[in-house]
């Protein structure tokens, strides 16, 4: 079975039991899943048995989509491959990025003047630190600059 086999499987499989969205999801999650294993220099036919059949994925995505609700489990051990790690940082990562891009650009502009203002107030507590120890200096050699000057 080639790559392309096996995601048109998993497709047919998955088609009518979730909704075209999570199908969509999950075709990508494989195929790039598969991309990257290959990258490694695994075979495309050893990380497809590893995988094994994908409708067993598919009903398994399935039960598990029903499971939640129509939404996707942050992880799921079945189905993601035998170190289980991969899927989970990946959909993690695309769980924040999903929150993220949902920020609206004036919660964008309030999160970087809260991030402006505690910079500069952290600048400021460090100057206001320092100032006592560094005024009596830099008076001290100012008048001593003086003092030479007025010498000469």
């Amino acid at each position: 079975m080639t790559k392309q086999e096996f995601l048109e499987r998993m497709r047919q499989a998955l088609n009518g039991k979730v909704s075209s969205g999570l199908v969509m999801e999950n075709l990508r999650y494989y195929e790039e899943y598969i991309n990257v294993e290959i990258r490694k220099g695994r075979s495309e036919e050893e990380v497809l048995n590893e995988l094994g059949d994908p409708r067993l994925l598919a009903r398994t995505i399935a039960e598990t989509s029903s499971e939640t609700n129509g939404q996707t489990a942050e992880h799921a051990d079945t189905g993601y491959g035998a170190d289980g790690e991969y899927g989970r940082l990946s959909r993690t990562r695309q769980f924040f990025l999903k929150i993220l891009f949902k920020i609206p650009m004036w919660g964008w502009l309030i999160l970087l003047l809260v991030i402006v203002a505690v910079i500069l107030s952290a600048v400021f507590s460090v100057i206001s630190a320092v100032l006592p120890v560094l005024l009596p200096i830099v008076a001290v050699l100012f008048l001593v600059k003086v003092f030479r000057d007025w010498i000469n």
